[in-house]
């Protein structure tokens, strides 16, 4: 059981929109000096507005290599349409979850957020960590609690012992304990000197695991 700390965020709470982007008929060499000047790894094409396709920079070192042989480098004035990889497009109101999996079904490190076939921003897997990690971690200062209560009653009475030492809960994890040994209660509380609610909590028998 998880005590809600948040709206769960979408890809437009996360996805990038400075984005840099390209035209179609960009020659290969100049979309890879952009992506090089910009420090990009992703570079998204456009065409009037409407999302094309993307290439990545590793995807084009080998076109652009020096030790690549004449045929390949001769391709570098080719227009960057003809190397367009499979990047799979994801919804602005789509969940983090679902683009995750997506993402590792298609073996790539970002997705084109497309909104009725325009780009509306990109999301990295950086960008899906980050969203994660800010949704499970408290906005305001905390500190995390980790207890092993028995029973549901003994639960409650951690509860009370918040109340009583007016201690902000800030998120509640719950893990039922394999072989009837109770539950594994994970805190994160609004206070940074959890001495008055550690005397507390030991004086009902609760004695933490961490800190």
């Amino acid at each position: 059981m998880r005590a809600p700390l948040a709206r769960t965020p979408v890809l437009r709470d996360l996805m990038r929109t400075d984005l840099v982007v390209v035209g179609p008929q960009v020659p290969l060499g100049q979309a890879h000096r952009l992506l090089v000047q910009t420090g990009v790894r992703y570079l998204p094409v456009v065409d009037g507005g409407r999302y094309r396709g993307m290439v990545g920079e590793r995807y084009l070192r080998p076109f652009l290599a020096p030790w690549a042989p004449a045929s390949v480098q001769a391709q570098w004035e080719a227009p960057v349409a003809r190397f367009l990889q499979e990047f799979p497009k994801a919804h602005p109101e789509e969940s983090p979850e679902e683009a995750a999996f997506r993402m590792e079904a298609a073996r790539v490190g970002a997705l084109p957020v497309v909104e009725e076939e325009v780009l509306v921003g990109l999301v990295t897997a950086f960008d899906l960590l980050r969203g994660l990690l800010d949704h499970l971690r408290p906005g305001a200062p905390a500190s995390p609690l980790e207890v092993l209560v028995p029973d549901l009653p003994r639960l409650r009475a951690l509860l009370e012992a918040l109340e009583a030492t007016r201690t902000p809960l800030l998120g509640l994890h719950l893990f039922r304990e394999a072989g009837g040994l109770g539950f594994r209660t994970l805190l994160y509380v609004g206070a940074l000197d959890l001495r008055p609610l550690l005397a507390h909590l030991e004086a009902l028998g609760l004695r933490p695991i961490r800190p």
